[in-house]
């Protein structure tokens, strides 16, 4: 539901984050001043209003990873809808020396949620469609996962794009099937709120092969497998 890139700099780092609802380019994340403590950030976020004043809108801590001991940052940032967000900037072999990609926090709860929508397959075998609810409706595109090497693990990524049209990853689907032997998808998302869901998409009845599956809310496991049915 959010990615974006911490980039070192003379001064600290440059911070860019993109989401369904929002782009922001240019934040600047400065040493504290006045950290006296372990728990006290170690960075400011500042974001510069339309008059150039440096507002502070985050935090950002150093951090090692207890199953890796390699090293990351720990982020939260406050939007202009009051709404704090709480990241990572982690490392992989893709970037260059100096830079951490931003990614959001693994775990938490997916909440209930009334949903509507479709995935289809296309002949590439990924997917296009829609997961939309009371207050938002966006595209997405469902990736076949190339890094699938355990039957926990996601076959799709499910991508869509931020308002300037950045690529973010907002969830994953399953491949499933019923007990009675019909084909469904398990997909887990973000909403644009930032808030995790589950759904289930299905084929409508005496469709066939149709590579249309439509998005219904999650039910408890018996009303789960009877919908498949």
């Amino acid at each position: 539901m959010l990615n974006g890139k911490l980039i070192e700099n003379a001064t600290g780092f440059n911070l860019t984050l993109s989401t369904l609802t929002f782009d922001i380019a240019g934040l600047q994340v400065v040493p504290n001043p006045y950290k006296q403590k372990d728990n006290h950030p170690d960075y400011h976020v500042e974001f510069r209003t339309p008059r150039g004043t440096m507002m502070r809108v985050g935090a950002m801590w150093r951090a090692i990873s207890e199953r890796s001991q390699a090293e990351y940052f720990s982020i939260t940032l406050t939007d202009k809808n009051n709404k704090t967000w709480r990241m990572n900037a982690v490392r992989n072999d893709s970037l260059r020396d100096g830079e951490w990609a931003v990614v959001p926090l693994a775990g938490g709860e997916p909440e209930p949620i009334m949903v509507a929508g479709h995935l289809e397959l296309l002949d590439d075998g990924n997917m296009v469609g829609t997961i939309e609810s009371f207050d938002f409706a966006f595209d997405v595109v469902a990736v076949q996962s190339e890094t699938k090497s355990d039957n926990n693990h996601p076959d799709f990524h499910l991508e869509a794009r931020s308002p300037n049209g950045t690529i973010i990853r907002v969830g994953s689907v399953w491949e499933a099937e019923s007990n009675r032997g019909n084909k469904y998808y398990s997909v887990a998302f973000w909403s644009p709120r930032g808030s995790q869901h589950r759904a289930n998409g299905v084929r409508n009845d005496d469709a066939g092969d149709d590579p249309k599956f439509n998005l219904i809310p999650l039910a408890d496991r018996r009303e789960s497998e009877d919908a498949f049915a």
